[in-house]
Formats: C-alpha cells, sequence, structure tokens
C-alpha cells in the first residue's frame, strides 16, 4: 500500500506533498477510516447452501458492503454499496431490524 500510495502522490502533489512522511500520513489515514460506518448485506439462496461473495482489491473474500457516504442513512448506504458492487438491487429486501453489528477496536489497522 505504500508503495502504491507514494507513487499516487507524486502523481498528484495536491493530496500529499510531504511524501517524506507517508508513513505517518497513512496510519491517521487509516485510523479516519476506521472511523465511517460501513453497511452491505449477505445474500443467502434458497436452501441456505450458497451466499454472495466478493474477492476484494486486497485479496480477501467479503460480502458486498462500503462506507457511509454523508447523509445517507445505513439503509441507503446498504443499498448503494451492494448496487455498486454486485449489480443488485436490494432495496426491496431490507429489513432494518435485522442486522449484525461488528464494531473493530481503534488498534486494528486494516
Amino acid at each position: 500500500m505504500e508503495e502504491f500510495a507514494k507513487t499516487m502522490f507524486m502523481a498528484i502533489p495536491s493530496v500529499c506533498n510531504d511524501i517524506e512522511n507517508l508513513p505517518a500520513f497513512l496510519r491517521e489515514w487509516r485510523k479516519y477510516k476506521l472511523t465511517i460506518p460501513t453497511y452491505g448485506a449477505i445474500f443467502i439462496s434458497q436452501g441456505n447452501s450458497h451466499v454472495l461473495m466478493m474477492k476484494r482489491y486486497s485479496g480477501n473474500w467479503s460480502f458486498p458492503r462500503g462506507k457511509m457516504e454523508s447523509g445517507e442513512n445505513p439503509e441507503e448506504c446498504a443499498v448503494r454499496e451492494v448496487f455498486e458492487e454486485v449489480g443488485l438491487d436490494n432495496s426491496n429486501l431490507i429489513k432494518s431490524d435485522e442486522y449484525i453489528e461488528n464494531k473493530r477496536e481503534e488498534n486494528i489497522l486494516l
């Protein structure tokens, strides 16, 4: 990640004009990233034999999900992220009272 970020910031210096402090910049960005709520959906086939997962750029597999944007409520975020990531409209399937909550510790870095 650090090499990728360094390449990007050298091409777009207005984002981070202090390449020497890139490790500290990335640490702060990771801490900030953990403060934004994430929402998505879990799709289970009839018969409970399959689930929909996607392979992330990191190589990890996960359910379709993403970060909330300003002004969104959790349901809107879940619908938008699922549609952006896998092209499914789940707006008629959302059940606001059925969810899994996972809080991350502040010291976990992705």
